[in-house]
């Protein structure tokens, strides 16, 4: 007997699942990835990234009833939810499911969100959506685990545009075969060039925002009786055929459809410590450890060496020239020797270290240009994002900071207190405190006070997100 397409089994899941299905420990994660989500696009605002592109959109448009972080105005739906995936993707602090080399709170939630306003759903019915949409995301992300990127695609892009018809979808009360129908057409809609990589530019940043988009708009052509085509994963011209070059994995379809609604890979999804790409994290973290244990002055370091898995140089350390001396912010974020640069100098990074002053900083560009980076095929990859830094001094004394497991993994989470002192700082960026922010949206009012150790499962996500306000650029 012929095995049902994929679509289909997902569609039959994210039509059958209601907020009774899903664990406890599941839909709090979920909660807790949403406010992070929420507070990347605080900061996010808070630094103009959207500027541009709300001037573009407004210009096509006139005023909407939905909610976008950080803006007091409201905008049409498939414009917030293209505003929302952006913003909180654009500073590259956003989570990530390493399995399948994704981003998914900014194309799942942000099309979710859009959706749920519409509506009027309920908050369990916004997240029950939300959740739908990720677990089916991330489960064909991880059949071709950095693939799409090989063949030059984001998979941000052309695989979160699925979670976010069926999010979208879900909420818009679609049918099993219009859900289907919505994976059809958001198969025509996925898109995303990793080109950033070799020719700058902020474009990056829109495909998370593109996605969501496009995921609405399939899940409301479908509502409307639109087709999509069939066999929109493993078709001749499906996902998979399209966007890696190579066949899908017949066998890991099958298994990984059967885990749908046991396992839940939203507990997988990690929350990123350092706003720069995650292959990052690990050289990150070893430098500040480095730095912090050795009290050491960059003036006396001869050379740096940096390691990471094989697979990913490409990506974060070529060409070495201009991974030592980025353009701009975003080619800063993907530029490991200047990363590893800084925070051996700073003995931290956040935010506050991705400024113009810190790019153009002398005394940083020289120690990049002394970082060499190689691959370690000792390094457990894909499972983890591991690295290795060794820093060595005029002395000719060498000091070793291997990382195995990158902080935010499944199997190094960080917990609940990390993700609230995050938000509460994406908060001070826009001039907020995060108690002001939470305030009203929890089940008590904790203004003034320190959120760490509240129970924020009861919190309203739309109200939550219209209580960021208008909190722009200073």
């Amino acid at each position: 007997m012929t095995a049902p397409a994929i679509a289909d089994v997902l569609a039959q899941f994210v039509c059958g699942l209601t907020p009774a299905d899903i664990p406890a420990v599941v839909m709090e994660r979920a909660r807790h990835l949403i406010l992070d989500g929420i507070g990347t696009g605080i900061a996010a605002r808070a630094r103009g990234m959207d500027e541009a592109f709300v001037a573009a959109l407004t210009s096509l448009a006139g005023a909407g009833a939905c909610s976008v972080v950080g803006h007091a105005e409201r905008f049409q739906p498939r414009d917030a939810a293209l505003l929302n995936g952006l913003l909180i993707h654009s500073l590259e602090f956003d989570d990530t499911h390493m399995g399948a080399v994704l981003h998914p709170t900014a194309t799942a939630f942000a099309a979710a969100l859009a959706a749920a306003e519409m509506t009027g759903a309920a908050d369990d019915a916004l997240v029950t959506a939300y959740v739908a949409g990720l677990e089916c995301s991330t489960r064909v992300g991880a059949l071709a685990p950095g693939a799409f990127q090989a063949a030059g695609f984001h998979p941000t892009g052309v695989v979160g545009v699925f979670s976010a018809a069926l999010a979208a979808g879900k909420l818009l009360g679609l049918t099993a075969q219009q859900l289907v129908d919505a994976q059809g057409l958001a198969l025509s809609m996925a898109s995303g060039s990793m080109q950033f990589l070799r020719g700058g530019g902020v474009g990056k940043r829109f495909h998370a925002g593109w996605a969501a988009q496009c995921g609405l708009l399939a899940a409301s052509l479908a509502r409307e009786g639109i087709a999509g085509a069939q066999g929109a994963f493993e078709g001749q011209h499906g996902l998979f055929a399209s966007f890696t070059h190579a066949p899908m994995p017949a066998d890991q379809a099958d298994a990984m459809l059967a885990t749908l609604g046991a396992s839940w890979e939203t507990l997988a999804v990690a929350v990123k410590p350092f706003p720069a790409a995650y292959y990052t994290h690990a050289c990150i973290e070893a430098a500040i450890d480095l730095a912090l244990t050795h009290a050491i002055d960059i003036k006396a370091i001869a050379r740096v060496e940096a390691r990471v898995p094989p697979p990913v140089l490409p990506k974060i350390a070529e060409p070495k020239a201009a991974k030592a001396q980025p353009a701009g912010v975003s080619e800063a974020q993907f530029a490991l020797p200047f990363l590893v640069a800084t925070a051996l100098a700073a003995r931290r990074f956040g935010l506050g270290e991705l400024t113009p002053e810190q790019l153009a900083d002398p005394a940083i560009l020289d120690l990049a240009r002394r970082v060499t980076c190689m691959g370690d095929a000792t390094l457990d990859f894909p499972r983890y994002y591991g690295g290795a830094v060794t820093v060595v001094l005029d002395n000719d004394s060498r000091l070793t900071k291997r990382i195995a497991i990158n902080l935010g993994a499944k199997d190094r989470p960080v917990d609940l207190d990390f993700i609230l002192t995050k938000f509460a700082g994406n908060c001070e960026l826009a001039g907020l405190t995060s108690s002001e922010v939470l305030a009203t949206r929890i089940g008590h009012d904790i203004r003034g006070h320190d959120i760490r150790g509240h129970d924020i499962r009861g919190h309203d996500i739309r109200g939550l997100v219209a209580a960021t306000g208008d909190h722009g650029p200073a």
